[in-house]
């Protein structure tokens, strides 16, 4: 083989390999944005249930359900429905801090892990989160409030924490609704 030959037979080469690290490059970009978007709900952009599955280092959960969603759906359509939860997931999303997650869990609920807080300090958090969810009712022309069920994750599974925070938060509506209610005190 020539000298020439071979010359050029590397140059191909070293286009070749630029053009598929290239192509990885954007293959990799691509993987990361569709896992992105699997881990995150598409209208109110929050974490979704997919997000919580490897989640192992909080000490306490929230979850909240929208009092009487259906009646607003029903009475003033699903835009203004959705309108509703975007403007509660923006809520949410400001109230927590960067360590915390909130996730749409499904439909009007949601569900808020915390760092470094315990029961009494997710309830004062959850009463202050009820309180400015209230007050969207004067933004829309409407009531809005949020029933929250709080437990915490101590020495027990995820999976059971957000069992136990779902009972109390069906706790909260059955003694009249936008209340929050501790798992560990219905005992």
């Amino acid at each position: 083989m020539k000298k020439d030959d071979y010359i050029k037979l590397l140059e191909e080469k070293d286009k070749l390999i630029k053009k598929y690290e290239c192509e990885i490059e954007l293959l990799k970009k691509q993987n990361e944005y569709l896992k992105q978007i699997s881990y995150t709900d598409s209208l109110t952009h929050l974490g979704n249930r997919r997000a919580l599955e490897k989640i192992d280092e909080y000490d306490s959960v929230i979850m909240g359900d929208i009092d009487y969603f259906k009646k607003i759906n029903d009475k003033y359509g699903h835009q203004t429905g959705d309108i509703v939860l975007i403007e509660i997931s923006n809520v949410l999303r400001n109230f927590v801090r960067e360590s915390d997650l909130v996730c749409r869990w499904g439909g009007e609920e949601f569900v808020i892990l915390l760092k470094n807080c315990n029961d009494k300090d997710a309830y004062f958090k959850a009463v202050q989160l009820k309180e400015e969810i209230a007050s969207l009712g004067d933004k829309f022309g409407f009531k809005i409030t949020m029933s929250f069920g709080i437990s915490n994750i101590e020495n027990k599974s995820l999976k059971t924490a957000i069992d136990e925070a779902d009972q109390a938060m069906y706790k909260s509506k059955e003694d009249g609704r936008n209340r929050v209610t501790v798992y560990s005190l219905m005992l």
